[in-house]
């Protein structure tokens, strides 16, 4: 031991830990003999009820729990005097004794003796609270709706193993046969019982509503977004009661992805350490295009586009939507409303108006309020709240169309419903306000494009095509988001055929399972979306509902698609209540060494000529980066040397180099170059596997590696292409180790940094 037995309160603490070790072992043992799995009801022809999967849920949470324990009963202890909602609503003040164990997400309660063994689940809102407050201080918790208000943390200890011997750290006593720390590794990991107080803040603040979480690259924002989802699952029957509490379940999460290059990451965290099944995890791109497809039932012969665009050309067309900010969700939705009330007021002359069979139905009165209806409405409303969505349309019209309806035969019903379904998709025709807004915007597209393609294409000749391809009723996938936004505020949310226009389709069916909204939607890099991703997938979910973004709006990478702020998720958002929002910046960079991570400080407050918003890494020392100023030619043996000594060291497993500006065929060339003096390479662009990975920052987004070799910081500031500082501050907040620059001459953003962040080798 290194500490002595002499202290009374730690040798009583570890005696009961021990003890308590031990008894937590022998009841989960004897609490798995007696498991039996729950036997299901009868199930009938729809499968399993709610009540059954809840207790199936619960059950396979509990077997999990069990096993846990009894290979390791608990990571960490607290002592903590809490404040409680207790019955009827009074506060209750308790002093309590927890234990948490890593791999649970199930509460449970054994017996020693006269007492109590808890050990918790470690999404415990409790735990991690005490875990990340100084011993003494008191943290208050009455905004977060949880049961628990208040927790004072007395002691708490951090075991490497409670049996057959103690092996732990004590707050207060000291260390007791400490373990030597296990080397960190890269990649998504859940830090579950080692939060920082900004990610405990963030993780348990709130059982509803938006939390944004934001923070520098390393900061934890990915792993405690997801964590939340947990933490949802896990804690919802400690809500405070009162109001509607919808449930949190794997059937009604949803994680998007908006950087598809963290796929396989998200799934692994999610998966294999979060136990959370990967079905919730769905690609934006994919989404959308089902949403379209099940939104948009009758097109008037829009179609997508059949020709492959040439990757320039392909990039200036997404340039023109996916740089657009939130003003132009607002003005767009605008003229969209005065579309639709101008096409609402020639109802009178639609087929299904005029036919004889059902003008003698009352086809001409129900015309007529259609009409009125547009003529009362309001325009420039948010989308959510919109006079002339068809909610608010069929509320207005709603008698008329009944009667209507009601004195034709089925048959004219049928084909009545179908007539006006038609026109109705004519009067809200999605793709005709789009070309319209953005084909009447030319300057705004022309700076667009110049910026997300450097200049290399001509402007006008795409904006032509576009508006040529708009007008013959094509489209390409970059319109896809903003056509399925349009439809989402347009389109009826209710279900139920009798709410609506028959034969219109609910635009929150599709975020519905087996009947049910959405009631959590967690959204990573949201940085990278276009601004009507953002508002329509925050949309979606249940307004008593989660929402969780995670965003680091100086990670925009890409030049023609992504969102400088969060304000489009305040846009046609469903989330209701006050205090609805919550914004947590993380502000500790744990991902990479010190050195490394003063001069990612360095580089950001002269690139974006702000103080940086994150601190370094204390605890991680390593090697400065390094400056290596050498002539193009000697590039490839430059890189065969350091990959060559970071291939020596304990500390390095992966190593990447990376593009700052994507550029295929000078990278083509140089992984020749490589090649022919022997240096094992990966694929080109991939993002794992044998040999040295050789990318672009657009492609490894989001992924973090031991070692970095970085090209082209020299060029940074001549560069005509949107983001490059981005995607510069990017590249170099990728290792966690070692960081390495080459450059064909000195980059001028280098002399405006302190000399005594990096060391320079110049031939």
């Amino acid at each position: 031991m290194n500490a002595p037995l002499a202290n009374d309160d730690l040798s009583k603490r570890l005696f009961r830990d021990l003890g308590n070790a031990e008894a937590a072992v022998l009841g989960a043992q004897e609490e798995l003999s007696r498991f039996r799995a729950p036997v299901l009801s009868d199930q009938g022809l729809h499968g399993p009820s709610d009540h059954d999967l809840a207790r199936i849920a619960h059950a396979e949470k509990r077997f999990a729990a069990l096993e846990a324990i009894i290979a390791d009963p608990f990571q960490v202890m607290v002592e903590v005097y809490t404040e409680v909602i207790g019955d009827g609503g009074k506060l209750v003040e308790k002093e309590q004794l927890w234990y948490a164990n890593v791999d649970s997400s199930a509460n449970e309660v054994f017996r020693n003796g006269s007492s109590n063994v808890a050990v918790l689940a470690w999404t415990h809102p409790g735990i991690q609270i005490a875990l990340s407050t100084d011993i003494g201080d008191c943290r208050d918790v009455r905004a977060s709706g949880l049961k628990l208000r208040s927790v004072e943390p007395v002691a708490k200890a951090r075991f490497d193993s409670a049996i057959p011997a103690i092996s732990a750290v004590y707050q207060p006593g000291g260390a007791v046969r400490p373990r030597p720390a296990a080397q960190q590794k890269t990649g998504l990991k859940a830090v579950k019982l080692h939060m920082t107080k900004d990610q405990v803040q963030a993780f348990v603040s709130r059982m509803s509503g938006l939390m944004v979480v934001t923070g520098a690259p390393g900061s934890g924002k990915t792993t405690v977004a997801f964590q939340r989802i947990r933490f949802l699952f896990d804690q919802q029957d400690q809500r405070d009661p009162g109001g509607r509490m919808v449930p949190y379940t794997p059937n009604a999460t949803r994680v998007f992805l908006a950087n598809e290059n963290l796929a396989g990451q998200a799934r692994d965290l999610l998966v294999n350490q979060l136990a959370i099944p990967s079905f919730v995890v769905e690609g934006v791109g994919d989404f959308l295009s089902g949403y379209l497809e099940q939104t948009w039932l009758y097109k008037h012969n829009a179609r997508p586009r059949q020709r492959k665009l040439e990757r320039l050309e392909l990039a200036a067309r997404t340039a023109v939507l996916g740089l657009s900010d939130h003003h132009d969700l607002l003005r767009l939705w605008e003229h969209y409303e005065s579309q639709i009330a101008d096409r609402l007021q020639k109802a009178p002359q639609a087929d299904w108006a005029v036919r004889a069979e059902y003008v003698e139905a009352g086809a001409p009165k129900f015309a007529s309020a259609l009409v009125r209806s547009a003529l009362d409405a309001k325009i420039g409303q948010d989308p959510a709240s919109s006079n002339l969505s068809m909610d608010a349309l069929f509320t207005k019209v709603e008698r008329a169309y009944t009667q209507t309806r009601s004195k034709m035969n089925a048959v004219a019903r049928r084909e009545f419903d179908e007539a006006f379904q038609q026109w109705l998709y004519w009067a809200y025709d999605p793709l005709t306000v789009l070309a319209n807004y953005f084909g009447a915007r030319e300057s705004e597209a022309a700076h667009r494009i110049r910026r997300g393609t450097g200049g290399r294409v001509t402007e006008a000749k795409i904006i032509e095509d576009a508006r040529k391809e708009w007008s013959d009723r094509g489209y390409g996938p970059e319109d896809v988001p903003w056509l399925a936004w349009l439809l989402r505020f347009a389109l009826p949310t209710s279900t139920d055929p009798q709410d609506r226009f028959r034969e219109m389709p609910s635009s929150l069916a599709p975020a519905k399972t087996e009947g049910m909204r959405w009631t959590h939607i967690a959204i990573d890099e949201a940085q990278d979306l276009s601004v009507a991703e953002a508002s329509l997938l925050g949309s979606l979910v249940d307004p008593d509902g989660a929402l969780t973004v995670s965003a680091d709006f100086r990670q925009i990478v890409s030049p023609v698609h992504g969102m400088r702020n969060a304000e489009a998720f305040h846009i046609g958002r469903s989330l209701r209540g006050r205090g609805a929002e919550q914004i947590y910046p993380f502000a500790r960079n744990m991902r990479q060494s010190k050195q490394i991570g003063k001069f990612l400080q360095g580089f950001y407050e002269v690139s974006f000529r702000e103080r940086p918003t994150f601190d370094v890494n204390s605890d991680l020392e390593d090697k400065k980066p390094q400056v290596i100023i050498a002539p193009p030619q000697d590039h490839a043996l430059r890189i065969k040397q350091l990959v060559s000594v970071l291939r020596r060291s304990h500390i390095v497993s992966t190593i990447a180099l990376l593009q700052i500006n994507e550029d295929q065929q000078a990278l083509n060339t140089l992984r020749q170059e490589l090649e022919a003096i022997n240096v094992p390479l990966a694929p080109l662009w991939a993002a794992s596997g044998e040999g040295l990975l050789t990318t672009s920052v657009e492609r490894i987004k989001g992924l973090e590696f031991d070692a970095c070799i970085v090209l082209g910081l020299e060029g940074v500031e001549s560069a005509a292409l949107n983001f490059t500082l981005n995607r510069a501050y990017v590249a170099l907040s990728r290792p966690a180790r070692r960081l390495a620059l080459i450059c064909s001459e000195y980059p001028p953003l280098l002399r405006k940094l302190d000399k005594s962040l990096f060391d320079v080798t110049q031939s």
